[in-house]
Parts: C-alpha cells; structure tokens; sequence
C-alpha cells in the first residue's frame, strides 16, 4: 500500500503528486513573475510620463521662442516706421514694451542705441513658466538723411543744405517692383520710355518708367515722385529755370541720372535715390549745376513703401540666442 502526499495528477496516462513544498516553490515564482511585471509596467509608466513633461517643456520652448522672434520682428517693423516720421532714433533709446503674442504667450522687448548706426534689440518670449531670450544687433543705413543717394560715383551736384551726399553705396532700398506698378496705374504707368516735354507735368502720386525718362526742353515744373528702370535725362531748359518736386528712384543697377547743363537754373526739391552714378552737368566747367534741396518728409513718404516699411537699410544683423 503506498501513501501520496497532497494532491494526485493525472496527464496523459501518467499518474504524478504534487507535494505540498512544491505548491509553495510555485506559488512564490508566481509572484515574482507579478512583481518584476509590476517593475516593467511602473517603469514604462515613468518612461511615457517623463517623455509627456519633456514634449510638454519642449512645446513651451519653442513657443517662448516663436513669441521672442516675433517680438523682434515686430521691434524692427516699428522702428523703421519711427523713423519715418522722425530725423533720429534717439526716442527710442532705452525704449520697453510688453507684447501679447498670442494665447498663453508675451513679450518683452528693449531698443537701445549704439551710435548713429548701431541698435540692439533685447526680445524675451514667454510660455508658461518657460522664458527664451534672443538679442538682435542691427547695423544700418538711413536713406532718407540725405539728398543723394546713390551706388556709383556723385559729381556736379550741389546739395542744400551742403554736403549731403552718400556715394558709392553697397546697398538700394528695396520696393515690390509689382507694388509700385500698381501705385502707377492707369494713368502714370509706362512700361518703357518716356519723353516729357510739356509746360507743366503734374504727377499724382508716383509715375513708373520701365526704361529711360527724359525731360525736354519746354518742360519746367513736375510734382511727384518717378520710379524708373533705367537712366533720367534733364535737357537744358528753354527757359530760365526748372524744378521738379519729389523723389528719383532709379533701381537698376548701372543706371544714370544726368542733368545738361542750364542757362539759369535747375532743382529738386526732395531726393535722389539712384543706383548708378549721377551727373549733376554735362558742362563742369560752367556754373549753374543741378541743386537737390534736401527734404526728408517727402524721401521718407515714398520710401515708406519699400519692404522695410521706411527710410532704413538694415546692412548687417547678428543674433545670439540665449
């Protein structure tokens, strides 16, 4: 007679008992299997947490980021529309202010001055409890201090007041040649040349000439600003005088702006912006060359026009991202 502890199994014909001890042997793999599973869910959990936090703060960077560019953005738009209506930018030195860039961001931005030619922009997004700063270093140009500009070579041409000239220029404000175009027509837009030789010749605001402009010598007066592809000719006047009220905006490089000589007397009352080289006479020798009477309202009212809003080239940029 034999005696079987615990329980008797049966598989597959066979006949086998399980003891008690290894019921126990069982049951604490059983659970250590559990705990080691317990161990890899717990730490996947973590893992999906800490990857949730982490897109959430990256999310929040790039926001802060977006809403300091476009703080910076909005700084340089703003500062090219100060000086429209102003000769300096010394009221904006030290200048602060705090922007709503969009839900669950802002911005604080500061302007400070480093010369005539130098500012710095100081642009801090924020998201959340997450900042990013950026610094934008600006070197530039004010097109509209003077009389003359031009990329080439000035010569005979007399400035009032004196001397307010910029020759060989390395940059040309930029317009949407499309834009001024529009501004043209109908009645001022000629996609070629143009010969103007009446009496008076009043523009309204702006007259596009896609080639050479060329006043003759019965004309006198002309009111309005002239975008032209190409090269501006003056003729000596058949009378004693001549002026024309406005801007010259010659935009393809190589161009020239050249005025014969005159009896008497021939002026702009405004400014030349040219990219080429001008001839204020053909005659150097004689007097009476052309004289440009510098006026900043009017150079800065057509260049409000250009892509950066205003009277400002923007000639160097350095950014450091903090």
């Amino acid at each position: 007679m034999q005696i079987h502890v615990g329980k008797r199994r049966t598989f597959r014909g066979l006949s086998f008992t399980i003891g008690e001890g290894e019921k126990g042997v069982i049951l604490i793999g059983l659970l250590i299997y559990i705990f080691f599973i317990g161990l890899i869910i717990l730490s996947l959990l973590k893992l999906l947490t800490a990857e949730a936090i982490l897109q959430v703060i990256d999310i929040n960077k790039k926001r802060a980021l977006y809403a300091a560019q476009s703080g910076i953005e909005y700084a340089m738009r703003g500062i090219n529309e100060y000086a429209v209506h102003n000769s300096t930018l010394l009221g904006l030195n030290n200048y602060h202010e705090d922007l709503d860039t969009g839900p669950g961001t802002h911005c604080k931005i500061t302007i400070r001055l480093n010369g005539p030619t130098y500012f710095e922009i100081t642009a801090i997004g924020y998201s959340q409890n997450y900042a990013q700063k950026i610094v934008k270093k600006v070197n530039y140009i004010d097109v509209a201090k003077y009389a003359v500009y031009a990329t080439g070579r000035v010569r005979y041409v007399r400035t009032i007041p004196w001397g307010k000239i910029y020759q060989n220029a390395h940059y040309m404000p930029v317009f949407d040649n499309d834009e001024l175009i529009n501004m043209a027509k109908p009645g001022h837009y000629y996609p070629n040349n143009l010969y103007i030789n009446s009496l008076f010749s009043f523009t309204n605001d702006l007259i596009y000439v896609g080639r050479d402009l060329t006043f003759g010598i019965y004309n006198w007066v002309n009111i309005g600003n002239f975008a032209v592809g190409r090269n501006v000719r003056i003729k000596s006047s058949f009378g004693i005088f001549g002026a024309t009220s406005g801007v010259f905006y010659q935009f393809n490089p190589g161009s020239r702006f050249l005025c014969e000589w005159q009896f008497i007397w021939r002026a702009l009352f405004g400014g030349l912006v040219v990219n080429g080289n001008v001839y204020g006479t053909n005659y150097p020798w004689l007097p009476f060359r052309y004289k440009v009477y510098y006026n900043r309202n009017t150079i800065t009212r057509f260049l409000r026009y250009s892509v950066s809003g205003g009277p400002l080239i923007y000639t160097k940029t350095q950014w450091l991202n903090q």
